[in-house]
C-alpha cells in the first residue's frame, strides 16, 4: 500500500505544483520570512532592552529625564562636570560634537566609548540601554545651556544639526 500511496502523492504533486503552478518553495520561504520579519518588530516593541543604535528614540518627559540625570551624575560628573560643561572630557553643552550628535550617535558612543586611548568606556556592561537611552536624552537636554567656565570646544569637533535626513541616518555632521 505504501508503493500506490506514493503514486497518489506524486499525482496530486505533479498537478498542484507543475500544471497548476501553485506556490514555490522561495515562494514560501519569503512569505515566512517577511511575517518573521514583522513578528521580530512587534516582539521588539515589548522588550526595551533590546534597542540599539538604529532603534533608539530621544526621550523628552520629565520622569525618563530625571533619571537620566541620576545616571549621569553617578557615572559621568567626573569627566563631563555635573552642568555638562566638561572637565577631561568634552563640553555637552554645545552643538559640536566629536563622535557625532543625535540620539542615535550619543547612544552609540555611550554604547561603544568614545575615541580609542581619551578614556571615555563603553557602558554597555554597566547600563541597560534603556538607561543609555535615559542618559543620552539627558545630554541632550544639555545644549544651549550655556554653563560657567564651560570647556571650548574641541579642534575635532564639527556642528552638528539634526536634520530629516539624519534622524534615520547614522549621522552626518557639518562644519
Amino acid at each position: 500500500y505504501l508503493f500506490y500511496t506514493c503514486i497518489v502523492f506524486a499525482a496530486v504533486y505533479l498537478v498542484r505544483f507543475h500544471i497548476y503552478d501553485d506556490y514555490t518553495q522561495k515562494e514560501e520561504f519569503d512569505k515566512e520570512m517577511a511575517q518573521a520579519e514583522v513578528d521580530i518588530k512587534e516582539y521588539l516593541k515589548t522588550a526595551p532592552d533590546l534597542m540599539d543604535k538604529e532603534s533608539v528614540t530621544l526621550l523628552t518627559d520629565a520622569t525618563s529625564l530625571s533619571e537620566g540625570k541620576t545616571i549621569f551624575t553617578t557615572n559621568c560628573v567626573a569627566c563631563h562636570r555635573a552642568d555638562g560643561g566638561g572637565a577631561i572630557g568634552p563640553n555637552l553643552t554645545d552643538e559640536y560634537w566629536i563622535l557625532g550628535g543625535g540620539i542615535k550617535n550619543v547612544f552609540n558612543t555611550l554604547m561603544e566609548g568614545g575615541r580609542s586611548g581619551k578614556g571615555m568606556i563603553s557602558w554597555k556592561d554597566q547600563l541597560k540601554p534603556t538607561e543609555m537611552q535615559k542618559v543620552a536624552s539627558y545630554v541632550l537636554s544639555l545644549q544651549g545651556t550655556n554653563p560657567k567656565d564651560a570647556k571650548p570646544t574641541e579642534p575635532e569637533a564639527v556642528l552638528y544639526k539634526e536634520t530629516a535626513a539624519t534622524t534615520t541616518a547614522d549621522s552626518t555632521a557639518t562644519k
